[in-house]
């Protein structure tokens, strides 16, 4: 409940679009999303255009990256997320 609370006030207030253009601009300066995409081509590469499906490369590709995410990021939007719900009066 006060989870889908604090994401109404997310979106009310543009906190969310600010929080999503905050990680895409970290994720490109850290270079994680072009190192994704080469995950991606080898893998194309690897299993041939016509063999590969959306859904495949996502089982394969998604586990690695999540763990190669940037802890530093990991913890700016968690400090980030719990001072908003702060800021908007919900408990921790």
């Amino acid at each position: 409940m006060e989870q889908s609370m604090l994401d109404m006030k997310l979106q009310e207030t543009g906190e969310r679009e600010r929080l999503k253009e905050y990680i895409t601009t970290q994720l490109n300066e850290s270079g994680w999303r072009e190192e994704l995409k080469k995950q991606c081509v080898a893998f194309i590469q690897e299993k041939g255009v016509e063999k590969v499906s959306l859904e495949e490369m996502i089982n394969d590709i998604a586990p690695q990256g999540r763990a190669t995410l940037p802890e530093k990021l990991k913890v700016d939007v968690f400090n980030r997320l719990r001072s908003f719900a702060e800021k908007q009066g919900f408990e921790h």
